[in-house]
């Protein structure tokens, strides 16, 4: 009777153990350098934390890998998880280059920005290069509209015999000949706004493509559901 109740004791004492370990099990095991990237695992469930972090060994099937860390290309892999068969990842995410934020904002301004995660500043570069083209179109729509006033009324002019005609139709030919003129100039002030936006764009991201790369290590892991996903759903959070 005394070894039976010294047996249930060290059945005891072990079983926490191996709920213990059973707890921390992990289907996949994730490292970055830099460390503190943000992880998201998209798939039967929706799982994310800071690297360097470990997923419970509860996930399986097919799920997309999105790794993001400030100043660094974003990462995306396709993973097929297996409770069996525990992986571990150590992935080196690639900086991003002051050429690649510059060639985007040479093609469209504030694109640049906004891939240096500066979101704010890209937007205010894109609304402002979106106006100063608005501002073009509508400038070059009303310049076309005066000139062709002008050539139709220099058109009569020419071609009427009459005296009293041709000083009549001087007077219009002067004053749609300024308005074409003022219209011109107008385009040409669009023009210049739009170039100016562009460059002071591309420069913006030439002289403050942001250089520092802070790191923040936290290990924490958080599951929701996914509702893109049919059937079963979980909850799970976890904290190492």
């Amino acid at each position: 009777m005394k070894m039976k109740s010294g047996l249930y004791f060290i059945l005891f004492l072990i079983a926490p153990v191996g709920l213990l370990g059973q707890e921390l099990s992990s289907s996949l095991i994730l490292n970055t350098n830099p460390p503190g990237a943000e992880a998201l695992l998209e798939g039967e469930v929706i799982a994310s934390g800071l690297t360097p972090t470990a997923f419970p060994g509860e996930l399986q099937g097919k799920y997309r890998l999105t790794v993001k860390e400030r100043g660094y290309e974003t990462y995306r892999k396709t993973l097929f998880i297996h409770p069996d068969q525990p992986m571990e990842l150590t992935l080196s995410l690639k900086p991003k280059t002051r050429f690649k934020a510059a060639l985007r904002s040479l093609i469209i301004p504030g694109w640049g920005q906004s891939y240096c995660d500066r979101k704010a500043k890209g937007v205010f570069f894109t609304l402002l290069a979106a106006g100063a083209a608005s501002y073009y179109f509508i400038a070059d729509n009303r310049f076309n509209d005066k000139l062709e006033d002008y050539n139709r009324i220099n058109s009569e002019y020419y071609a009427t015999t009459s005296e009293s005609e041709k000083i009549n139709l001087y007077n219009a030919l002067v004053s749609s000949r300024q308005n074409a003129y003022d219209a011109e100039n107008r385009r040409l002030i669009a023009v210049g706004a739009l170039i100016a936006v562009w460059g002071l764009n591309f420069a913006d991201i030439l002289l403050f493509f942001p250089n520092e790369k802070g790191n923040v290590t936290v290990n924490s892991l958080t599951l929701k559901p996914n509702l893109n996903v049919d059937g079963i759903k979980l909850v799970f959070s976890h904290k190492f």
